[in-house]
C-alpha cells in the first residue's frame, strides 16, 4: 500500500526537480541536490504517514483473530470508523458481517492495516 504511494512522492520529486533544472539556472549539480532532497522528503513522509493518519473510514483493513497471523492472510473488510493503534473500531466484511476489532498495526510496504477481531456479529437472513 505504502509502496504505491512512495512512487508517486518519488515521481513528483522528479518533476520538481526537471522543473527547477528547466526553470533555475542551478545546473546539473543543483539538480541532482534538488532530487536527493524530495528522495529524502519521499521516504521521511512514506515512513510517517501511516502514524499520521491512523485508519480513516471506508479504508481498505486486514481482519484476523490471531495478532501473530501475518496481515495478507486475515479476512477484507471495510473501516466503518476512524481509528487509531490501539483504538477499537468497527469494520465491515465483504459477506455483510460486522466485527468490532482493535487496530494491532498500519499499512504495511504491501500490506493494509491490521485489525485483531474482538467481537463478530453474523446477519441472520431470514
Amino acid at each position: 500500500m505504502r509502496l504505491m504511494f512512495f512512487f508517486k512522492l518519488i515521481l513528483i520529486s522528479v518533476c520538481i526537480s526537471l522543473a527547477a533544472f528547466a526553470l533555475v539556472p542551478l545546473g546539473i549539480l543543483g539538480t541532482l541536490r534538488v532530487f536527493a532532497i524530495g528522495v529524502i522528503l519521499s521516504i521521511a513522509v512514506t515512513t510517517f504517514y501511516p502514524e499520521w493518519r491512523g485508519v480513516k473510514e471506508g479504508d481498505f483493513v486486514s481482519v484476523v483473530n490471531d495478532s501473530n497471523i501475518p496481515s495478507l492472510i486475515g479476512r477484507a473488510g471495510r473501516a466503518a470508523q476512524n481509528g487509531r493503534k490501539n483504538d477499537r473500531i468497527r469494520i465491515n466484511l465483504q459477506n455483510g458481517t460486522e466485527v468490532l476489532g482493535v487496530i494491532e498495526s498500519y499499512i504495511g510496504l504491501i500490506s493494509p492495516p491490521k485489525i485483531r477481531a474482538i467481537y463478530e456479529e453474523k446477519l441472520m437472513v431470514d
